[in-house]
């Protein structure tokens, strides 16, 4: 059997560096592992040359070798020739060989484990059978070497290309981020979660009023009646036409006043269903606590829910913003902005930010501190401060000047 064996891995691998289209079918039925001495060595390089989508002949697999360190523990560069030659045989044989005395071996490991735990004084037998259960359906199952893995080494990571920022609102949030928005009733946060929408759709940053890209928006609001936020949308989307561009194609609204309980299968495909369909670039729904009925504090309800969220935006690589509510009251100073509810949502979005009253808060003066009630994953540009009365109900409060835009976003989008 170990004659067969070294024949079938040189047969695999020179079949793989003279027909590179073989490369896929081979690791998909093989593991790195499974390869034997200088065998898996070379497997390796040539995975690492896949990954770079580098040729990988025999040249380019000696160069790979040498870089890595591993040539000289082969033998040299006429030992990857010697394999290189062995290109004429079946590679669909060869990994069914490899792979067999790779599942016998690993029968040999499980049954070994299995021996040496039973041995062990007050062990539990049915621990042991159902770890040795497991071990053994994963052979059963090909689970170990299901589908053609080609995970990156930290330098064969860094290697690639950074991509540019895939910007929804430049400087703020790109596709695939998660912000929460949150801050206590009358405050004013569901008018600026509402803006955002209404914003974004139009080509208007939301802070600034300055043009950027129109986006597509689903907004699914879980709060209000179907009058109640006509009402609440007509002023926004005038604005959008007057300084931006008609969202009235872009924007999506579904009015869900009585809420979504994402813990059930009907209300989950029904989100997944608009999204998948709609493909905006902005997910905008909430607050958390209309997403399911059960206690805002459990912790395994806000996971469905987050796995929801998640799969929604997955389906549309989109960026998602969540309303969530801060308490009872809004009163002044440095009142807690956090989400209620479970530490989950302080953990889950890559932004957390809320309104505050600012000090020598009125109704005539209007201005709130926008407050981070988390670490920023990334470097973004989020006001500090609101102010309400201008052309839009929020826009960036800058001290000692006028509003001015920052492009500096915009390049990097460009």
């Amino acid at each position: 059997m170990e004659q067969n064996l070294e024949l079938a891995q040189a047969t695999a691998i020179g079949v793989v560096m003279e027909d590179p289209e073989q490369a896929g079918p081979v690791f998909a039925a093989v593991r790195l592992e499974d390869f034997d001495g200088q065998y898996r060595l070379i497997a390796e390089a040539i995975h690492g040359l896949r990954i770079a989508k580098q040729p990988f002949d025999s040249l380019a697999v000696i160069d790979e070798m040498t870089r890595r360190g591993t040539l000289g523990r082969i033998g040299g560069a006429a030992e990857v020739h010697r394999v290189a030659g062995f290109s004429f045989g079946s590679a669909d044989y060869s990994v069914q060989i490899i792979a067999r005395v790779a599942r016998l071996r690993r029968l040999d490991v499980t049954a070994l484990r299995m021996h040496q735990h039973a041995e062990i004084p007050d062990a539990d037998p049915l621990a042991i059978a159902r770890q040795g259960m497991e071990a053994l359906q994963a052979v059963v199952d090909g689970i170990e070497a299901d589908g053609d893995i080609t995970t990156m080494t930290v330098g064969e990571f860094l290697k690639g290309e950074d991509k540019p920022f895939d910007w929804v609102i430049p400087g703020l949030l790109e596709r695939g981020d998660r912000l929460i928005l949150t801050g206590s009733e009358g405050l004013g946060k569901s008018v600026l979660f509402r803006q955002l929408a209404v914003s974004a759709a139009a080509g208007v940053h939301p802070f600034t009023h300055q043009p950027i890209p129109p986006q597509r928006v689903l907004y699914v609001d879980c709060e209000n009646g179907v009058s109640q936020l006509r009402h609440a949308l007509r002023p926004l989307v005038g604005q959008g036409r007057r300084y931006g561009s008609d969202p009235g194609d872009r924007l999506f609204v579904e009015p869900r006043p009585e809420g979504l309980d994402l813990t059930r299968p009907e209300d989950e495909s029904w989100l997944v269903r608009h999204v998948s369909a709609i493909q905006p670039a902005l997910l905008l729904t909430g607050p958390l606590y209309r997403l399911h009925a059960k206690n805002p504090n459990d912790e395994e309800p806000a996971r469905q829910v987050a796995r929801v969220l998640d799969r929604c935006r997955a389906a549309a690589n989109c960026a998602l913003v969540v309303e969530a509510h801060a308490g009872h009251g809004f009163g002044q100073g440095e009142r807690p902005v956090r989400p209620t509810g479970t530490s989950l949502w302080l953990r889950w979005p890559e932004f957390g930010y809320g309104l505050r009253a600012a000090d020598g808060y009125s109704p005539e003066h209007r201005v709130v501190d926008f407050v981070a009630w988390r670490g920023d994953r990334s470097e973004r540009q989020w006001p500090k401060k609101l102010r309400s009365g201008g052309a839009w109900p929020w826009e960036r409060e800058v001290e000692g000047s006028a509003l001015t835009p920052d492009n500096r976003y915009e390049r990097s989008a460009s």
